[in-house]
């Protein structure tokens, strides 16, 4: 009988038929939760329907980038961030670059709408099990439906084709989807967290003592988070921003510490930077670039891999944005950064040398591409070599005005272009 009631969900002709099964469901989901033989529960049968839904309607898409160059075996422990933005610089690469920004916009509405339905999944059984009897609200149900509609329309866009015209479908999937989030909550809640460790790393050629380069570091930093805080208003404000709450506090993984936080008042911020990573649940994660050893220095040393990790990666994850360093730092292997000899390793104790570096994994969030930011010709010959010497599995080589965007349902990547800089 329950089985005959769980197929009702998928009649689309049925409504009123649906929503009883859904109350019968519920219902003895609730009666079971309290039983240690309990076989199922409200949200198994929600992903069943959801599986159900999206299961034809999403497939596998490889690599479509002509910038990455294969040599070698893939690592074994790789993964995909959920979406991810991995570039060589914001103005050039993010700011003037359309479709850029389009994916940033859909990636951060995608976490937004999984968040929501979350919350209303766990609210909803909680009613269930505390007022059995009653069964479950079919008004909110009718609003999860809703939202399960607008993530099958999400998961659908052609992304290996992203031109103009998908673009603007995905652009009124966002702007919908916002508008549906801000009528549901009352305003869109937008977290950033903001990691400049890479560009405090300490220049031992400076005339300036540590602490002025810090002072200074910090106050660049400042500068670059409210650049990215003003394109994420431009990019997520529904009708005005007045329907935006946006938080954000800066977090240096050298000495966990968190400094600036900004927002409404009555914001709640993180602790520490485990809680920052975790149940803070940042919308976006944005790792600024600097010096590449140094970062990963501090990822290794307060141990922030697993947790960024498990922060960027599930069906709920952040939102990772990582520039030049923080570009290398998410790949399968960091020893790009040894190439150009730009990043001074000398920084971090007992790993002064480049060799030091060769074979350090990265995030891997995307499977064995690993990352080359800031391409230009005259790097090709270097990246020939260094791909042919089998240094990195799969190399993607980002211009200036280049973005590789990572989806991680359809194991995908894409690089979209923005205008090349002027030299």
């Amino acid at each position: 009988y329950m089985h005959k009631q769980q197929q009702l969900f998928y009649n689309e002709e049925a409504t009123s038929m649906r929503q009883t099964a859904i109350r019968t469901l519920l219902f003895y989901a609730a009666l079971l939760s309290h039983s240690p033989a309990a076989a199922f529960s409200f949200n198994s049968v929600r992903n069943q329907q959801r599986n159900s839904i999206h299961h034809a309607s999403v497939e596998s898409v490889e690599t479509s980038s002509d910038l990455v160059e294969s040599s070698s075996t893939p690592s074994s422990n790789s993964r995909w961030a959920t979406n991810a933005l991995l570039f060589s610089s914001w103005t050039d690469g993010i700011v003037t670059n359309h479709a850029a920004k389009s994916f940033l916009r859909y990636s951060i509405v995608n976490k937004l709408l999984q968040d929501h339905v979350v919350d209303k999944e766990d609210g909803l059984e909680t009613s269930v099990k505390f007022s059995p009897c009653n069964g479950p609200d079919i008004g909110a149900i009718n609003n999860l439906e809703a939202a399960d509609i607008l993530s099958d329309r999400g998961k659908q866009f052609a992304f290996d084709a992203f031109d103009a015209a998908v673009r603007n479908e995905v652009d009124s999937w966002s702007k919908e989807t916002l508008q549906y989030i801000s009528t549901e909550t009352g305003e869109v809640t937008v977290k950033l967290l903001y990691i400049p460790t890479a560009m405090y790393a300490l220049n031992p050629q400076s005339s300036n003592t540590p602490g002025k380069q810090r002072q200074r570091a910090r106050a660049d930093g400042k500068k670059r988070r409210t650049q990215v805080l003003n394109l994420l208003e431009t990019l997520l404000s529904v009708d005005s921003s007045e329907n935006l709450s946006l938080q954000t506090i800066t977090l240096d993984l050298d000495d966990d510490s968190l400094k600036q936080p900004e927002g409404p008042h009555n914001s709640q911020f993180p602790k520490d930077g485990k809680e920052a990573l975790s149940t803070w649940n940042p919308t976006v994660i944005y790792v600024e670039g600097g010096n590449t050893f140094w970062l990963q220095h501090c990822i290794d040393k307060g141990q922030y891999s697993q947790l960024i990790i498990d922060a960027c990666t599930g069906e709920s994850g952040a939102v990772y944005c990582g520039k030049s360093a923080g570009a290398i730092v998410a790949g399968d292997d960091v020893s790009t950064a040894t190439w150009k000899g730009w990043d001074d390793p000398s920084v971090v104790p007992n790993r002064e040398t480049y060799d030091d570096w060769i074979g350090t994994r990265g995030f891997q969030f995307s499977e064995s591409l690993s990352f080359f930011p800031h391409m230009s010709d005259d790097w090709i010959e270097l990246v020939n070599d260094k791909v042919k010497g089998k240094e990195a599995n799969s190399t993607c080589c980002l211009r200036e005005e280049e973005v590789c965007c990572i989806t991680g349902e359809r194991k995908q990547t894409f690089v979209v272009s923005g205008a090349a800089p002027e030299c």
